[in-house]
């Protein structure tokens, strides 16, 4: 790879972490319609077009939690509230000798990223007796890298629910809708803790519309369609991300020619990720590029015609 320039960038891949995002009006309203009601907020929208995004960007800007869920075919609702590991407990069950005592069954409930926007202070103790000095506490999972949240609440993305059957949504009604559930394994309620901000977990769920959702999860939830971008705001969040642009009248002008090409029609329409990358590219090869090469790089990043279906036609 040695014809491959080394020229210092700030970005790599899918920036996710929160720290650079352009909310629109719209999405702005969204989310204070959520926290305010209490409800979810559902955002459906093309592949790309920051929806994942948007929840660990709100997270910093509350200075709440954040946690997230990545949905699958394979999902269940429980996953979202808490497991039993019934084979470790077994395990040590069968290890146990003489006057040795199996641990309480709290010590084997891993309590998913619901628990632990709800009551972090509970999910910590598994459940258990908050004055016992024994049991096996866990820590909440961390999903953004040197980010320590100050206030008492929580952010949870519920990323891509449309991959899943609408069992899934069916089985998340009660707990989302309520913000609360019960842990039958050791009859523990699970609530919003006494401390946590009123209007916390915040629960953002996107969907790319793969699949229907359920019409009775859908009315629990304030929804958005978030649309692809059009060209005046690519530039815009390629400024956000690349400082440099706006300082460069020659990088402006290119990357602004870029962005009115790949949103003139629903064919050429490229996705905020696949933009960023052409941009990314565009300032680490410079003039190095030629014209062939840089319509093969095309090709690689946004057309992809061996795999790509319907070119974005759904948009």
């Amino acid at each position: 790879m040695a014809d491959v320039p080394q020229r210092p960038h700030p970005r790599k891949g899918d920036q996710r972490d929160g720290s650079v995002y352009s909310p629109t009006p719209e999405i702005i309203t969204a989310v204070q319609v959520a926290l305010i009601t209490g409800r979810p907020l559902l955002l459906a929208g093309p592949p790309g077009c920051g929806k994942s995004s948007l929840a660990s960007f709100v997270a910093r800007t509350l200075d709440f939690a954040y946690l997230e869920f990545v949905v699958t075919d394979e999902s269940s609702p429980q996953d979202l509230l808490w497991n039993v590991d019934v084979i470790a407990r077994l395990r040590d069950a069968q290890l146990a000798t003489g006057d040795g005592q199996v641990p309480p069954l709290n010590d084997y409930v891993a309590p998913g990223p619901l628990w632990w926007a709800l009551d972090p202070v509970s999910a910590a103790r598994r459940g258990g007796d908050k004055n016992a000095t024994t049991g096996r506490p866990c820590r909440m999972p961390v999903y953004l890298k040197d980010y320590e949240p100050q206030g008492a609440g929580a952010v949870l993305l519920i990323d891509e629910i449309d991959k899943a059957e609408s069992s899934f949504c069916n089985g998340l009604l009660v707990p989302l809708g309520s913000r609360q559930f019960h842990v039958t394994d050791i009859n523990e309620p699970v609530e919003n803790g006494a401390d946590r901000a009123p209007e916390s977990p915040l629960v953002i769920i996107t969907t790319n519309g793969e699949r229907d959702l359920p019409d009775a999860f859908v009315r629990r939830c304030v929804v958005l369609a978030v649309e692809g971008p059009n060209a005046e705001r690519l530039e815009e969040i390629a400024k956000l991300h690349f400082p440099a642009i706006a300082a460069d009248a020659s990088l402006l002008e290119r990357v602004q020619l870029l962005a009115h090409r790949f949103t003139k029609s629903a064919k050429e329409h490229a996705s905020t990720a696949e933009f960023l990358d052409l941009v990314s590219v565009m300032l680490t090869l410079g003039a190095d590029a030629d014209l062939q090469q840089w319509q093969l790089i095309e090709r690689l990043v946004v057309e992809k015609p061996s795999l790509r279906r319907n070119l974005f036609a759904s948009w």
